[in-house]
């Protein structure tokens, strides 16, 4: 009778250092190195964003133009509402000295102690000046018209003042002389299209009518 005999099992293999470890530290390493890289990416998008927000100087330029016409004014407005333009202008002619202290438009004026409209279609321009008289004779401002103030618009038309001057409050009388070295206050009133402007620079022109 045989008997079986079974060999001895082969002794184990001392285990292998596993590769995991060092794979794991590469991963780790590296994972590091691209946060480091992302993070020091990161730095330099939010600087260059920084310097993207800053603003820029700036040159304002402010320019000086021509106003626009106006849409039609309201034919109510009050002869209070008004606008300060052109002061300061000066016209010499001979003897004579207009000097244009302001300037007002409005739709009625004070006249011969009554109001005056100028129409649906018109404004009055209201020239307030200073009339000096530096020649050797005296001068009537109302009623002989030594001096003729007339407003020119943007296409070269001329527009003459109203007639009887010496009929606007605070003007001088007729025949008020106004004598060698002494000036007076006057207003002169304009018919003018409402929708019209003056000329820049040129809308008053002095005329000295010699006896």
């Amino acid at each position: 009778m045989s008997t079986n005999v079974t060999p001895p099992p082969m002794p184990a293999q001392p285990p292998q250092p596993g590769k995991n470890g060092h794979t794991n530290a590469f991963i780790i390493g590296g994972a590091a190195i691209i946060a480091a890289a992302i993070v020091g990416t990161g730095i330099a998008i939010s600087g260059s964003g920084d310097d993207m927000a800053k603003p820029e100087p700036t040159v304002t330029v402010t320019e000086t133009v021509e106003p626009e016409p106006a849409a039609e004014e309201d034919a109510a407005a009050a002869t209070d509402q008004n606008t300060d333009t052109k002061v300061g202008e000066e016209a010499r002619n001979g003897g004579a000295v207009v000097k244009v202290t302001k300037m007002v438009e409005a739709d009625s004026i004070m006249f011969a102690g009554a109001h005056k409209s100028a129409g649906p279609d018109a404004k009055y321009v209201i020239l307030k000046t200073v009339v000096s008289n530096e020649g050797k004779a005296s001068m009537d401002l109302t009623c002989s018209l030594p001096i003729v103030n007339a407003l020119i618009d943007d296409q070269g038309r001329r527009f003459d003042t109203i007639e009887d001057l010496y009929d606007v409050a605070d003007n001088p009388e007729c025949n008020a002389q106004l004598q060698p070295g002494f000036d007076d206050q006057m207003q002169s009133f304009t018919a003018f299209p409402k929708t019209q402007w003056l000329r820049h620079g040129s809308f008053l022109s002095t005329t000295l009518r010699t006896r």
